[in-house]
């Protein structure tokens, strides 16, 4: 089999960018890279298409550089989905009795979808992504991981559904389209990158991954190997950089680049005196703004996000674990101290996450950024979990449960930290009653 017709594309078409990866299975269940590029992307808001010419370009380039790198030349690839239209429901339904001696359970009636399920999924223009499979139930007994060969005709399964709106995902899969590929998969994001940055540890004992990517923030919650909870969250880094627009009446471009230089939700090792320039837009002059001004309103912002997810889970009633834990990636996850406000106001361990791979398989230097999460993620989805021949692919669980993937600045800034701050804080989990922000 040559280099080329054994490769496989991943792209994470982005808010901020679009990353393509290409790399080749390498043995049972390792990975080999073949190259990778990333370019800028202005042609989404909030995880949605919204600009399909400027968002067609970007893929173009990424493209057009990792095929000269790799001399690949790229035809389909799988791409990552996410935007504030993703939404999930956690559901129970009845398996057909298999037609087998004994109602033996087998391979084959363990990965169909049941009817009711995919009729329920792709209705009122909604479309399934994913059915992850959690768990079975066998003639009353719940929480079965895998009955495979066990004797029953009551067998229910327990999955995890995701879905879009079908007007975003088509789009998203046209303009793929109009750059010349052929989309063989849409990948829920923050899936994908839970596969990258999560350990199988961390994913028994239960874990909440936290993608902030551009536009988002997208969470999967882990439970005994399983996932059991999704959300987009329609808050990234491109509201952080917002923020520093509205208070400084400053460019985009400029309040992106302070933010990368002197942004932290970190006070405590500030300096008070020190002062940044900033253009103003529309004015040939520069703004001299205090460096302390800025980064209170990241810090505020960073605990609105804080506390969004802490809503998000404690809404579900969700329980992951007794040791649980925050996995932190995506490109705006390096903003310095934004860790630390997290588990602040949640009161959980939270550690950064890079992308990784199990055995003898290594993830390039270049890639073993938060930033590139998503995308490695794509191409381990991809290349170890998914089956064409069965249309159907593993959920990335520890055991192996399938998926079917079908002037005066001060005022300003009070009153935008003021709104921010307005949010009402709700408990997480019920021991950290009393746990509130540093």
């Amino acid at each position: 089999m040559t280099q080329e017709s054994s490769a496989i594309t991943a792209i994470d078409v982005g808010t901020t960018k679009v990353c393509t990866v290409v790399g080749q299975k390498s043995g049972s269940d390792g990975i080999r890279f073949l190259g990778f590029s990333s370019v800028p992307c202005n042609g989404l808001r909030k995880g949605n298409v919204f600009d399909t010419q400027a968002t067609e370009q970007s893929i173009r380039e990424s493209l057009r550089q990792v095929q000269e790198e790799t001399g690949v030349t790229v035809n389909s690839a799988f791409v990552g989905v996410s935007g504030s239209h993703v939404s999930y429901v956690n559901r129970r339904d009845r398996i057909e009795p298999p037609k087998t001696a004994y109602s033996v359970l087998t391979t084959d009636a363990l990965e169909e979808d049941p009817k009711e399920l995919v009729g329920a999924a792709n209705s009122s223009g909604r479309q399934m992504i994913h059915a992850v499979k959690m768990s079975y139930s066998v003639d009353g007994e719940a929480g079965i991981r895998n009955p495979l060969g066990m004797h029953s005709e009551d067998v229910h399964v327990d999955s995890h559904v995701v879905t879009g709106d079908s007007v975003f995902l088509n789009k998203l899969e046209q303009t793929v389209l109009q750059a010349g590929i052929q989309v063989q998969h849409l990948v829920l994001e923050p899936l994908a990158s839970g596969l990258a940055v999560l350990t199988p540890e961390e994913k028994e004992h239960g874990a909440v991954l936290m993608d902030v990517g551009g536009g988002t923030t997208d969470l999967v919650a882990f439970r005994k190997g399983r996932i059991h909870y999704s959300k987009v969250i329609p808050v990234g880094g491109w509201q952080f950089t917002n923020d520093i627009v509205v208070a400084f009446n400053t460019p985009f471009q400029a309040a992106e680049a302070a933010k990368l230089k002197y942004g932290s939700a970190d006070l405590q090792t500030m300096n008070i005196e020190e002062q940044i320039s900033l253009p103003v837009t529309g004015r040939d002059m520069e703004l001299q703004v205090s460096r302390l001004d800025v980064c209170q309103l990241i810090r505020e912002r960073a605990h609105e996000l804080a506390r969004l997810v802490g809503i998000s889970l404690d809404d579900v009633q969700m329980d992951i674990g007794d040791n649980p834990s925050i996995v932190l990636t995506g490109g705006a996850s390096n903003l310095p101290g934004l860790a630390s406000v997290v588990q602040r106001n949640l009161d959980i361990p939270v550690r950064q996450g890079v992308p990784s791979l199990a055995g003898a398989s290594s993830v390039p230097e270049d890639l073993k950024n938060p930033s590139y999460a998503t995308a490695v993620g794509i191409l381990m989805w991809a290349a170890t979990e998914y089956s064409p021949s069965a249309s159907s692919a593993k959920d990335g669980s520890s055991d192996g449960a399938k998926n079917i993937v079908e002037s005066n600045p001060r005022g300003p800034i009070r009153g935008l930290i003021g709104q921010i701050g307005k949010l009402k804080h709700k408990v997480f989990f019920s021991r950290r009653n009393g746990k509130g922000r540093d």
